[in-house]
């Protein structure tokens, strides 16, 4: 068996017991998804409102699979836990309510 040095063994207790905090997010990062998540929902609601739009349904289905994405990666951004719902409707609507309990706006 080896025996450690004082400063080996120091570096071992100091490693243990420092917590490695998480970064704080880039502000700009998270101003570039918020204003992301701005333009879609707009895109979105714009699409829903024309009733003769060629391709309408494949269009939503991009766009909302398009603001799922972001509202994962905000997600993130915020330290959000993944909620684990089952239906993408549900779990886009808890996201957005975590988001928004936590002062994002889009």
């Amino acid at each position: 068996m080896a025996w450690l040095t004082a400063r080996e063994w120091t570096k071992r207790v100091a490693s243990r017991l420092h917590r490695h905090a998480e970064p704080e997010p880039d502000p700009f990062e998270t101003l570039r998804v918020q204003t992301r998540l701005g333009h879609l929902s707009g895109k979105i609601r714009s699409t829903e409102s024309m009733p003769h739009v060629y391709a309408r349904a494949h269009r939503l289905m991009a766009l909302e699979a398009a603001y799922d994405d972001l509202l994962d990666e905000a997600c993130r951004l915020a330290g959000v836990p993944d909620p684990g719902a089952a239906r993408p409707e549900d779990r886009r609507w808890q996201e957005e309510q975590e988001l928004a309990a936590r002062g994002w706006t889009w």
